[in-house]
Order: C-alpha cells, then structure tokens, then sequence
C-alpha cells in the first residue's frame, strides 16, 4: 500500500525537517511522494555535503540533535518532524526528543523511527 492510498489528500506543501538527516535519503522519499518543503538537519558536514548534491532540502543545518538548542531552527517553524534511524543506540540520545518537540508547531506531527518500530512490533 502506498502512502498516496492511505493519505490521499496529503498537504504536499506542509513544512518538514528530516532531523539526523545523513546523506538525504529520507529526503529523497519524500521527494518522491511529491513533498517539496523539507530542511535536513544532520551533525556530519559530509554527510550532508552528499545530501546537498540530491537537491531534495530547501535548507541544510549541521548541528548536533541534543537537549542543545538549535540557533537556526525557530520554535514551532516545522508541521512535521522526521526522526528516521536517528535516536536510536549509539546516535542522537532519547533527550533530544525535547529539542525535536520545540521545532514542530502546536497541533502539528513528529514522528520518530522508535515509535514506528514500537507500533509495528505493537501489531505483531
């Protein structure tokens, strides 16, 4: 199933930052399902130096994903916050779940691959 089956009247406009965004990989999903308006956070340089040459980020932020706040991100900019692979073991710890929640405006969706992992293994 496709997320055009289940969402078919998505907001396609929305504001989206891929947060532990690597080399744009998520970002190129999202492309592909037609969204345009996404900035890529990521605290390796490189990483998003390959992200740039994809072309799917309006904005690109290195900074780390932490309890720090991030200078170049406004509270409540972002509709939707990715967080895909990224707090996970070994990576950006639970603590920068706090950071995430103050980029997404009141009302709107931050998703984590945590809680995606949690509601699959929930479902078999």
């Amino acid at each position: 199933m496709q997320s055009k089956d289940v969402f078919p009247h998505a907001n396609k406009d929305i504001k989206i930052l891929d947060a532990g965004a690597g080399t744009g990989i998520i970002g190129e999903m999202l492309v592909k399902q037609g969204y345009t308006n996404i900035d890529g956070l990521d605290i390796s340089q490189k990483m998003l130096e390959i992200a740039e040459k994809k072309k799917v980020y309006k904005r690109i932020i290195c900074a780390p994903l932490s309890d720090i706040h991030i200078e170049q991100i406004q509270t409540a900019e972002y509709d939707v916050v990715l967080c895909a692979g990224t707090i996970v073991y070994g990576q950006a710890k639970p603590i920068a779940l706090d950071e995430c929640i103050r980029h997404v405006r009141p009302g709107e969706h931050s998703l984590s691959h945590c809680l995606i992992t949690m509601s699959y293994q929930s479902q078999l």
